[in-house]
């Protein structure tokens, strides 16, 4: 999945999200009895679960390319992909910390059915981020091949 199809998908959720939010906030209200048990700290487990077993992988991935680079001998071979590797960490994280944060903040914030909505859409927009980036993830992984060494020329 290219990086503009991602993008539009997290613009498209969030324009989305936020009309309905406005429209209709019952559909993503506490009055949405799933949403109410989930975006607490049963969202925070599954973002916590989630993080640690993608950054386990991201290390793997992160060693994986040092083998391929020093067995081709080309130090910055994978400079590129090693940067987007270490931002697909990085925002992982800070979603993590958006997490608690919007669920710390919204039992005191989201006094109306649509800040509770607002808070929720939010909550969701952070899942569908998760998921675009374990799509490139898993993308990446997908893109490294067998290691063998380089051929007689």
């Amino acid at each position: 999945m290219g990086r503009a199809l991602s993008y539009t998908i997290l613009f498209v959720s969030a324009v989305g999200l936020t009309v309905i939010s406005v429209a209709e906030p019952s559909f993503l209200s506490d009055s949405n009895g799933f949403l109410k048990n989930f975006v607490n700290e049963n969202i925070l487990n599954m973002l916590g679960v989630i993080l640690a077993i993608t950054l386990a992988s991201v290390a793997n991935i992160h060693l994986a390319f040092n083998r391929i680079e020093e067995r081709y001998e080309k130090p910055l071979g994978l400079a590129k992909s090693r940067t987007n590797l270490k931002k697909a960490a990085y925002w992982l994280i800070g979603i993590f910390v958006a997490g608690c944060i919007i669920v710390a903040v919204k039992p005191v914030a989201a006094v109306t059915e649509v800040g509770q909505a607002i808070f929720n859409s939010a909550a969701l927009l952070m899942l569908i981020w998760h998921v675009l980036i374990l799509i490139s993830l898993t993308e990446l992984v997908f893109k490294i091949g067998p290691e063998h060494p380089p051929g007689p020329k």
